[in-house]
C-alpha cells in the first residue's frame, strides 16, 4: 500500500445485544450477529458505530474490556476471506458473519500495519490490534473448531480506535492517509501471539498497539482459547 491507497467499503454492520445461545446455567448474550445497514451514513463515536453496542464490557485480565472500548471501537474484516468461510462452512454467508462492523475489500492482515491511520468520511481511525476469536464466535459460526482454523490461517481481522469522530459513509471508500513507520502488520502481531514465548521488544514497545496485546505478549504460555475448547464433540 501507499499513503494514497483507498480501501473499498463492502458493508457496514451493526447489532444490539441479544440472546446468542441458551445454556442450562444462563443465556449467552452477544451483539455478534451483526447485519448490514441500509442508511447511507452513520455517526461514529469514540467507541461505537451508530446502532451498534457490545454486550460484555467487563474488564478483562489484561486491563481492557472483554469487548468494545476505545481501542476496540470498530472491528474490520476483509471480504477476501469470505469465500474460504463459505467453503469451510458449506453454505452461503452474509457480511457481518464474523461480527465485524466494517467489511472491506482491498486489504488483508498482511497488508495493514498497526498504527496506520485511515480517513473514513469525517472520521479518522487507527489500526490498533488483531482480533482474538472468543467462544461466542464459535457459537455464531456453529463450529468451535473454526476458531482454531481462523487462528491457524491468520484470518483474524483487526480493530480500529477512533482518533476523530464524525459522520461516516456506508458505501464508497476509505483513504489510507498514514502508514506507521514501524511497518508491523496485523499478521506480524497475530503470529507473535501464537507462540508461547514473550513477544519481541519491537512489538511489546510498539505504542499504537493496543495495551492489552502488548501485555499479553509478555505472558509466557498464554492461553488463546480463553479456557473454551476449540473443538466440536
Amino acid at each position: 500500500m501507499t499513503q494514497t491507497d483507498r480501501i473499498e467499503i463492502v458493508s457496514v454492520n451493526v447489532a444490539r445485544p441479544a440472546v446468542l445461545a441458551v445454556w442450562p446455567t444462563k443465556d449467552v448474550i452477544s451483539a455478534i450477529a451483526k447485519r448490514p445497514v441500509a442508511a447511507p451514513t452513520l455517526r461514529l463515536s469514540a467507541i461505537n458505530v451508530e446502532g451498534d453496542e457490545q454486550a460484555d464490557t467487563r474488564p478483562d485480565a489484561f486491563g481492557a474490556q472483554v469487548h468494545g472500548g476505545p481501542d476496540q471501537a470498530i472491528y474490520v474484516y476483509p471480504f477476501e476471506h469470505y469465500p474460504d468461510f463459505e467453503r469451510e462452512l458449506g453454505r452461503p454467508v452474509e457480511c457481518g458473519l464474523l461480527g465485524e462492523n466494517l467489511t472491506i475489500r482491498g486489504a488483508t492482515e498482511g497488508d495493514v500495519c498497526i498504527g496506520d491511520v485511515w480517513a473514513w468520511g469525517e472520521a479518522l481511525v487507527q489500526v490498533s490490534a488483531p482480533r482474538l476469536p472468543c467462544f461466542k464466535l464459535g457459537i455464531r459460526l456453529g463450529k468451535h473448531a473454526m476458531r482454531k482454523w481462523i487462528r491457524d490461517e491468520g484470518k483474524t481481522g483487526w480493530y480500529l480506535r477512533v482518533l476523530r469522530t464524525g459522520t461516516i459513509p456506508t458505501t464508497g471508500s476509505i483513504e489510507v492517509v498514514e502508514r506507521h513507520p514501524a511497518g508491523v502488520t496485523v499478521l506480524d502481531v497475530h503470529q507473535a501471539l501464537q507462540s508461547s514465548g514473550a513477544g519481541p521488544p519491537g512489538l511489546t514497545e510498539l505504542e499504537p498497539l493496543q495495551g492489552k496485546i502488548r501485555r499479553m505478549l509478555k505472558v509466557l504460555n498464554r492461553d488463546l482459547t480463553w479456557g473454551f475448547p476449540e473443538r466440536d464433540d
